[in-house]
């Protein structure tokens, strides 16, 4: 993923591309399906992620990001939506929400692979990015392997 990298002026539109690389989830908490509920139906009340940000913008390269996230699906297939809090390298944060749709494909030899999309906005944040507003989209996918979000937007701080 290709991103664009320059120093932005207050009050500026600044265009931003990255890649989070998911790191396993820190906690996670699982509704159990009730009586005559598909088996397979997994409401997640809360799941827990710190994400590791690659991206040519000086600014976000090399941040991190902890995601609060809800989800609801059936055989891996449904909906998410959650909060990002971003950690900047200079101990400034920013923060927002996010929300999309994610499906599960299970092959022949067993193995998996889930891809997601969505979108997200970003409302404050702390230090330089106290008035950061704007937003974009994602897509991601993860496997036995790991797993990462390709993201695009445009921010104003």
């Amino acid at each position: 993923m290709v991103s664009l990298g320059f120093s932005a002026q207050a009050g500026e539109k600044k265009k931003l591309t990255g890649t989070n690389k998911e790191g396993p989830p820190i906690s996670r908490t699982v509704v159990p399906p009730g009586p005559g509920d598909d088996p397979k139906h997994e409401p997640n009340a809360l799941v827990i992620y710190r994400d590791t940000t690659t991206s040519s913008d000086p600014d976000h390269d090399g941040t991190e990001q902890i995601r609060y996230e809800q989800n609801d699906q059936v055989a891996g297939t449904g909906t998410h939506r959650g909060y990002f809090r971003r950690l900047f390298k200079n101990g400034d944060t920013d923060y927002g929400s996010y929300e999309g749709t994610h499906k599960t494909t299970v092959k022949a030899d067993g193995s998996w692979e889930t891809t997601w999309e969505g979108t997200w906005k970003v409302t404050g944040g702390t230090g330089k990015f106290k008035n950061i507003t704007g937003g974009g989209t994602y897509r991601g996918k993860a496997t036995a392997q790991g797993s990462s979000t390709d993201w695009e937007g445009e921010v104003e701080y």
